[in-house]
């Protein structure tokens, strides 16, 4: 790496503040049970609170970051009352934890804040955004709603202009896999700062020498932090006084409480032989570093935290203690072991020892974090992402073994260096150690490796160029980049343009000099653009730097829905091949699909063939998305799906479903160990309820089923584009058939009518032999009287106790009825087209109903296509999720000529479909004339 500047600070002997240096009442009372400042917030106190610039801090863990966060999050608050902090964690486990902890500090009654997580698991409306004081976010789910910042108030994330302050917790992770994440933010956050100052410059407003939003950098210590520091903002290269104003790297020794690391080879070719040889020296590091005192050990799997613990178990044994790591009494632990669900962690924590790990429910996890925290146990065996999560220090901490299982590539794997020094870093407790002991175990060749850079500060080098198309293509949906010249100058406010200057050989560029870098950044762009042009994600006027770059239909669903920019193109063939199969199909079996040529509103129910065909392709495709790429298949899994494979409705793919009278299907066993068929199977397993072979498949579908509602939504945008492509009406209406079934977790062969409670199989078929159609079974009782539903549901279970809130969840319902619809022909005067247009009022009825949220998100699809080739020629969604009675007015316009065209005899129809997203059995479908009366009322 090139020489650069003094990278380490000096700790400074400072007398440490106390408290009411805040001069804040309310302030102060958060701080309560300390009464100084720790040496490095004493430190940096002045910049923090102060002053408005950004600021970068490079500490090891337990050196007081958070409370640094606090600091320049109360500097914030007490200038800018509306502004709001966005607390960026790289984990789940990490923003939950923050979470957790600031809304007990900040949203309590003397500050009242609002603080609110945003990650993959939550959802908020819009006006809880609008009044947020802080944001905790994982860096996705920033990237995602940042993108959209330029929007106005109607887009919903005006909010994004409100930010002022940006603080990213564990920075270093920029080196990593999701780095290229954290850059586009800073990149993204630093270029909006400018527009906003711009903005308000041009207002005549005054302004100071700072950036609009601050941001602020936490991470451990690192070897080149002025790369890292200028990029957030920080002036390093100035001569003032003032330069390198906000950077501190402190050196990995300044820990309050010291650690002293041990590091051990062991040899061994083979992964699970060489575990188990750690085993005994576990124990006696144990014996020797903390007896009577917590330890903990991070493993790299579930299996390994079983096997460990019960390794540690037997030597206690053989020793004639096998209780020494239980600090309570047996009867204590005998009531505590009744309360836990897994069977291993019954046994290990009857001894004292805990287990922590994904696979455990989360009343195991929080029964061993207090229990270990407390000291009733004082082992703790822990998979890996602990060290990120929950805080638990101890007195040891060991690292058994720097490897792990990667199922993405298949096989074992280092971890990154930032995750050994994070396990590191939960040695020593504050308060109750005067240093902390670690032991490192590792494979006999990497033993030097780890001596020298444990202790040796690591440069963070760029991951950009890994995701750049994904980046870019966003600025581009986004219209922050217009052209290859933008695409450069974007790059060139990246922390990869300041590392390509530092280090060119590591990123193939000639030399750091200014031209050599900026022509390298050229070549870089035009790359990536010719690779998004490719995957028709981007259109451009031509080649030359200045030329226009445009987003495609397929570039605007990579951005809005956070795909990676293969992602569109390939669900785009899915969509179009799901129409080729359903036209096919109405041709073959010479059917209209489920649709009737009736001019009254009736209910939409396609035949049962097209909907099983048409559903299990599209989420076919969804599965084989590149998002599921890296769903990791273990060791033997592939045998495992094979089987899971028989038992469910589809198997590994749509094969039986295509060709249903196909005696044997052949399938390679390779298809098992893809991770898509995997991703296909855990699907069709959530909605049949399925039993899963192991334990790692529950994690693995609550993985795959969080991803499914946003990867469905990106194809129904790019569907919902695909005007006149034959088949293409119907493809949206079973993209709604297959939300639904999503939504309720339910099959396609459960019946509509069991969405009530109360309601069973028997009365289903009361309810067949009254009404007849049992497809549309549900959408005659919520469209007949109240006083005739009361009968039939009586009908249907006469015996039923509940038979009240059967009523009141068939009228909370959403009913919905046409009051007025009519066409209109006109002609475009400028383009000449012949252009029709569709008037529409309808009528939604939904009673309230006790135990709903009255914001449960319900969406109306109203959908228009031709009669014959079932062409898209309209499309619309609204949100009938509100309680009461009220109507929708719409004007849909479409192709008069591809309708009329299109639109069989006589005149010719459309048909209009009202489609309901999250729930089955309410879809209703009507056939309009084209043809214009005197008053405009077909």
């Amino acid at each position: 790496m090139p020489e650069q500047h003094l990278t380490e600070t000096d700790l400074l002997d400072l007398t440490p503040l106390p408290t009411t240096v805040l001069q804040d009442k309310r302030y102060e009372a958060l701080f309560s049970k300390i009464d100084t400042f720790n040496p490095v917030q004493t430190q940096l106190f002045h910049v923090l609170y102060h002053t408005d610039g950004p600021v970068f801090l490079g500490a090891p863990t337990g050196s007081g970051k958070t409370v640094v966060a606090e600091l320049a999050l109360l500097r914030m608050k007490k200038l800018h009352k509306n502004g709001i902090c966005v607390y960026i964690a790289p984990l789940k486990s990490l923003a939950r934890e923050r979470l957790k902890e600031w809304r007990q500090r900040f949203g309590g009654s003397s500050l009242n804040w609002n603080v609110l997580e945003l990650s993959g698991d939550t959802h908020h409306d819009q006006k809880a955004l609008q009044n947020a004081d802080v944001l905790v976010c994982t860096p996705e789910k920033w990237d995602l709603i940042s993108r959209s910042w330029r929007g106005g108030s109607n887009s919903g994330r005006a909010f994004v202009k409100r930010v002022r302050l940006l603080i990213i917790d564990e920075i270093h992770l920029l080196g990593e896999e999701r780095g290229a994440v954290l850059e586009a933010i800073v990149s993204r956050t630093r270029f909006i700062s400018k527009f906003l100052e711009q903005e308000k410059n041009s207002n005549g407003s005054d302004s100071d020498s700072h950036e609009t939003v601050r941001i602020v950098g936490l991470s451990t210590a690192i070897a080149n932090p002025h790369d890292l520091a200028n990029w957030i903002g920080i002036d390093v290269e100035g001569n003032s006084k003032s330069s390198s104003h906000g950077l501190y790297n402190f050196r990995p020794s300044i820990r309050p409480v010291p650690t002293k690391i041990h590091v051990q080879g062991y040899p061994g070719k083979h992964y699970c032989p060489r575990m188990a040889s750690m085993n005994k020296p576990c124990y006696a590091a144990i014996k020797q570093h903390a007896p009577n005192k917590p330890s903990l050990i991070f493993v790299a799997s579930r299996r390994q935290t079983r096997l460990t613990a019960f390794d540690l178990i037997s030597y206690a044994a053989g020793e004639g203690n096998p209780k020494m790591f239980l600090g309570c009494s047996e009867i204590m632990i005998e009531s505590v072991v009744e309360t836990i669900q897994d069977e291993a962690l019954r046994h290990t924590i009857s001894f004292g020892i805990g287990l922590h790990h994904a696979g455990l429910v989360s009343s195991d996890r929080e029964i061993v974090e207090r229990m270990y925290l407390s000291g009733e146990i004082r082992v703790l065996v822990a998979t890996a992402t602990l060290a990120w999560g929950v805080n638990l220090p101890a007195r040891l901490v060991i690292v058994k073994g720097t490897e792990y299982f990667d199922g993405k590539i298949s096989r074992y794997v280092d971890y990154p260096l930032t995750d050994v020094l994070q396990m590191i870093g939960r040695a020593g407790r504050p308060g109750f150690d005067t240093e902390g002991r670690a032991v490192v175990m590792v494979e006999t060749s990497k033993k030097n490796f780890y001596k020298k850079f444990l202790y040796t500060p690591f440069p963070v080098e760029s991951c950009l160029r890994e995701r750049l198309c994904e980046n870019l293509n966003a600025e581009i949906a986004n219209d922050t980049i217009t052209s290859l010249l933008d695409a450069t100058g974007y790059l060139l406010w990246t922390f990869f343009a300041r590392r390509v200057r530092a280090n060119p050989s590591y990123y193939g560029a000639s030399s750091g000099s200014d031209s050599d870098v900026e022509q390298f950044l050229l070549s870089v762009a035009k790359e990536t653009i010719g690779k998004l042009k490719q995957e028709e994600c981007i259109a451009t006027d031509g080649d030359d730097i200045d030329d226009k770059l445009r987003p495609t239909t397929l570039g605007l669903a990579s951005s809005q829905f956070y795909l990676k920019h293969t992602t569109p193109k390939q669900m785009q063939f899915g969509l179009r091949e799901a129409a080729r199969l359903i036209m096919e199909e109405r041709q073959s079996s010479k059917t209209t699909g489920g649709t009737n040529t009736s001019k009254s509103l009736h209910s939409y129910s396609p035949s049962p063939r097209i909907e099983e065909l048409s559903v299990s392709w599209l989420l076919y495709t969804l599965s084989f998305s590149h998002e599921f790429d890296e769903l990791p298949v273990r060791h033997n899994e592939d045998g495992l799906n094979e089987t899971l494979s028989e038992k469910l409705m589809w198997g590994a793919d749509t094969a039986s479903v295509q060709s249903p009278d196909s005696n044997h299907i052949y399938r390679s066993p390779d298809v098992y160990a893809d991770p898509h068929t995997k991703c296909f199977l855990l699907i069709q397993g959530h909605l049949e309820k399925a039993r899963l072979p192991i334990s790692d498949y529950v994690n693995d579908t609550r993985s795959v089923m969080d991803n499914v509602p946003r990867l469905l939504a990106a194809m129904h945008f790019i569907g919902s584009k695909d005007f006149q492509g034959e088949g293409s009406l119907e493809v949206i209406s079973q993209l709604y058939r297959t939300k639904q079934i999503i939504a309720t977790k339910t099959t396609l062969r459960m019946d509509p009518i069991l969405q009530l409670p109360g309601i069973n199989n028997s009365g289903v078929q009361k309810a067949t032999d009254e009404l007849g159609d049992e497809a549309s079974m549900l959408w005659q009782l919520r469209n007949s009287s109240r006083a005739d539903a009361e009968q039939l549901l009586k009908k249907m279970n006469p015996k039923a106790k509940g038979f009240s809130s059967t009523l009141d969840f068939l009228y909370s319902l959403p009913k919905v009825t046409i009051l007025e619809v009519s066409i209109v022909h006109n002609v475009d005067k400028v383009t000449v087209k012949s252009r029709g247009t569709l008037k529409l009022k309808i009528e939604v009825e939904r009673l309230k109903r006790k135990g709903r949220h009255p914001d449960e998100p319900i969406t109306l699809g109203i959908v228009l296509g031709s009669s014959e080739r079932r062409l898209l020629l309209a499309y619309h969604e609204a949100s009938i999720s509100r309680n009461g009675t009220w109507s929708i007015e719409k004007e849909l316009e479409f192709d008069w000529d591809a309708a009329r065209a299109d639109g069989g005899e006589g005149s010719g129809v459309v048909i209009l479909r009202l489609l309901v997203d999250s729930l089955k059995g309410l879809d209703s479908e009507i056939s309009i004339d084209l043809v214009t009366s005197s008053n405009g009322t077909s």
